[in-house]
């Protein structure tokens, strides 16, 4: 019901649809199809998922690439087609993530955005128990607002596994951010972003309840469209098995 929802609200009225005013209803703005490129590219302290597990010795190099095309059937959204890969040093074994995705926005008021996104992403992972070659949907809502002048960001996404040789199941992930800005001058910017993040499983990968909580630090240097970002974060374990870490990563990033 709940991807049922989803899918309505991100599907586009098709043309023919008249509002209360029927042909007198003004015509919609054009849009302004726009073609944007990120790149991403550093190196972390190891491959750790989302439910809490670390996979190979580390360090590990990893990267990200993403395309997308803005103002696709409305204004402010856009269509992504992005992969992202980590390569564990010492073994140099590889792990990759490649998706596309469809993002609408769907509330935009002063002090109110609410983004919703629906994708479809390919999941290799060959050290992840015996081995993860999963097809998965994926699913996010992400709201900004401002909380006495504070910009704050919530972002919950979801994936649920369609094909996969490990048990199906769904996962939640929750993150809270907030910003301060240390220092602009020019073009030059420093700013401290953080929050805590929540993770939860209803059977995906064998996984049930609470899995982890963390609370992770980031310091971005921006200059233009080049950003310097490095992170730290502090995981505690809500079960038994799932270990206490440190995790931290150095990024460097590039839009064009």
């Amino acid at each position: 019901m709940r991807r049922l929802l989803i899918l309505a609200i991100l599907v586009p009225c098709p043309a023919l649809c008249l509002g209360e005013a029927g042909d007198n209803a003004p015509p919609s703005p054009r849009l302004k199809r726009t073609v944007s490129l990120s790149l991403q590219s550093g190196f972390a302290s190891t491959f750790q998922l989302t439910l809490g597990g670390t996979f190979g010795a580390g360090p590990a190099w990893q990267s990200r690439v993403a395309v997308s095309v803005g103002e696709v059937f409305r204004k402010g959204d856009s269509i992504t087609l992005s992969g992202w890969n980590t390569n564990d040093a010492p073994s140099r074994v590889n792990s990759w993530i490649a998706g596309a995705s469809y993002r609408a926005r769907v509330i935009s008021r002063p002090g109110h955005t609410l983004h919703l996104s629906a994708g479809l992403q390919r999941w290799r992972f060959p050290t992840v128990k015996t081995g993860a070659q999963d097809w998965v949907g994926a699913w996010q809502m992400q709201y900004q607002t401002k909380v006495r002048a504070l910009p704050v960001l919530l972002t919950q996404e979801s994936w649920t596994l369609f094909h996969s040789p490990l048990q199906k199941g769904t996962l939640l992930f929750t993150q809270l951010y907030t910003e301060h800005p240390l220092v602009k001058r020019d073009n030059w910017k420093l700013t401290l972003r953080h929050g805590p993040q929540h993770t939860y499983s209803w059977d995906f990968y064998s996984t049930v309840d609470h899995r982890v909580v963390r609370y992770a630090g980031f310091v971005l240097l921006s200059h233009g469209k080049t950003t310097l970002e490095t992170g730290y974060r502090q995981q505690l374990g809500l079960q038994p098995r799932i270990p206490d870490n440190r995790f931290w990563h150095v990024m460097l990033s590039r839009s064009f």
